[in-house]
């Protein structure tokens, strides 16, 4: 048994998650009714990284306060403001670019011309924003309210920050607990996954693998969009605000990218990431904020949903529209405001596109059959959504911190070289002074003689 466990260690995790990708898809196709029970695995696996991360996040994030040097030129407060300038850069490009790419390809789906008996009803995204962060602190780690419990953790960290060095290593010692149950969930990854894609094959063989292809186009324009963001925006986002090629750094995401798209949980994700960042040594100081956070607010997946289907239902609606300026500029600041406003809702985007679609006066019975639809895209679009979202929160971080450490670097060495040069300045001087002494007693000497 003990030489089982080792040799599972020893196994590249690539090689052990392939394995549980195509066990768990042959199991799926040839007798998913005998192994029903593997699709538990995957359930399991999600809701352990769902239950975890909320704690993790609240310790490590009292932790990195509590030994941070809040307040210095290069503390942590930098990076972390960079990072957040991104978020918000890459999600106004996210919206900027759904739209564009929606209206040039107008793509258009069969809708529901009967009006159908149900309640639409808009909620102030300003009250669900502010409930999500004036929460119990116990329900917030219970629910996952990420707003909620990074305001709870900073608050904690602050007053921890003044007691005693024991009660510090108190919190030092539990965010390394929290750390290694993080590991020990993620080393049953491969069954976890095996376990997802049981379930995938399985729901795929149902008959709404034939629905899926009427919406093709809608999937294609979704997968083309995300592919944009990931390999072109992203990349440019990340080479102007921190002159680092991102390609260099995306081999890095290579996990973050295989969780992300069968977990489709950003929340969940959040312990995968932060060992992503804690293996390649990034500050912790900043990867304990930017990480939750950006998984909490940051959602370019979202906002190119939004867009995207209210931009459908408009032209099947009426493909002879005539969309204004101001509707597509309402459209955008929406999408993007409303994404981080609904973080932590459970299918928030049902509340969205509504919101979205009344912009232009889209009837409710319309507005319900591309919420079918939304449904019925649920896997697909939250698969690839999730996976833009939690690899950019990454991709963010290493390129934020990278540049911190180099400039920091650059800023040691600078300060050292200073220090060489004027211990030679000093040197020559004492030189110079020492000879001019010896000239001149030299000098006295022969008017003496």
């Amino acid at each position: 048994m003990g030489s089982i466990i080792a040799l599972y260690r020893k196994t590249p995790l690539i090689i052990k998650l392939v394995l549980g990708l195509g066990i768990g898809g042959m199991l799926g196709l040839l007798a998913p009714e005998r192994f029903m029970w593997v699709k538990n695995l995957g359930y399991i696996f999600i809701k352990a990284l769902e239950y975890t991360a909320p704690i993790l996040v609240f310790i490590l994030l009292i932790n990195a306060i509590t030994n941070s040097h809040i307040g210095e030129k290069n503390g942590s407060t930098y990076g972390l403001k960079r990072v957040i300038l991104m978020f918000v850069v890459s999600a106004v490009a996210a919206s900027v670019l759904s739209i564009l790419v929606c209206s040039l390809y107008k793509v258009s789906v069969p809708l529901h011309d009967n009006p159908v008996v149900r309640d639409i009803t808009d909620k102030s995204l300003f009250t669900t924003f502010i409930k999500e962060i004036v929460y119990n602190p116990i329900e917030a780690l219970i629910h996952g309210k990420y707003l909620a419990i990074l305001l709870w953790a900073a608050f904690i960290g602050i007053f921890v920050r003044q007691t005693e060095a024991t009660t510090k290593q108190v919190v030092n010692d539990l965010a390394a607990i929290a750390a290694k149950i993080t590991r020990v969930i993620l080393e049953l990854a491969p069954f976890g996954v095996m376990g997802l894609m049981f379930h995938d094959m399985t729901s795929a063989t149902s008959s709404s693998g034939t629905s899926l292809l009427m919406y093709k186009d809608l999937i294609i324009l979704f997968l083309v969009i995300s592919a944009i963001m990931f390999f072109i925006v992203n990349p440019l986002i990340v080479m102007v605000l921190t002159r680092r090629n991102a390609f260099r750094l995306m081999p890095a995401l290579e996990k973050s990218i295989i969780y992300s798209f069968f977990t489709c949980s950003s929340a969940a994700n959040i312990p995968v990431n932060q060992q992503i960042a804690e293996e390649k040594n990034v500050t912790r100081q900043l990867s304990t904020v930017a990480i939750p956070l950006g998984a909490t607010i940051h959602k370019p997946g979202s906002i190119i949903t939004i867009n995207m289907l209210a931009l459908v239902a408009l032209f099947s609606y009426n493909p002879a529209a005539d969309i204004t300026v101001m509707q597509y500029i309402e459209l955008g600041i929406v999408s993007v405001i409303s994404s981080a406003c609904i973080a932590g809702v459970a299918n928030g985007s049902l509340m969205l596109i509504p919101i979205a679609c009344r912009i232009f006066d889209i009837p409710d019975h319309m507005i319900l059959s591309i919420i079918e639809i939304n449904v019925l895209l649920t896997f697909i679009r939250d698969s690839f959504a999730t996976t833009l979202n939690s690899s950019s929160d990454l991709l963010f971080t290493l390129a934020v911190d990278e540049r911190h450490k180099t400039n920091t670097d650059a800023l040691v060495d600078n300060i050292i070289n200073a220090k060489h040069i004027k211990r030679r300045e000093e040197n020559e001087n004492a030189i110079k002074k020492a000879l001019n002494a010896s000239q001149n007693t030299a000098a006295e000497e022969e008017s003496d003689k």
